[in-house]
């Protein structure tokens, strides 16, 4: 019965742990690793494509949702 009890709660601690560790990853994925800098505002650096065809990186700011 004791055995038991501690097994439980070992799992339960160890689950909520998991969670917790993992809760920040899924935000950075959600917001495609952007940075906030307030009022809603989310910059990151992106790849843009120029009219000539060329690609180069730019420090975008877009309106978070």
């Amino acid at each position: 019965m004791r055995q038991s009890l501690t097994t439980r709660v070992l799992l339960a601690t160890a689950f909520v742990t998991a969670l917790t560790a993992l809760a920040p990853t899924a935000a950075i994925a959600r917001e495609g690793g952007a940075r906030s800098v307030g009022n809603g505002i989310k910059c990151a650096t992106r790849a843009v494509r120029q009219a000539d065809g060329t690609i180069t990186y730019q420090y975008v700011c877009y309106k978070g949702v």
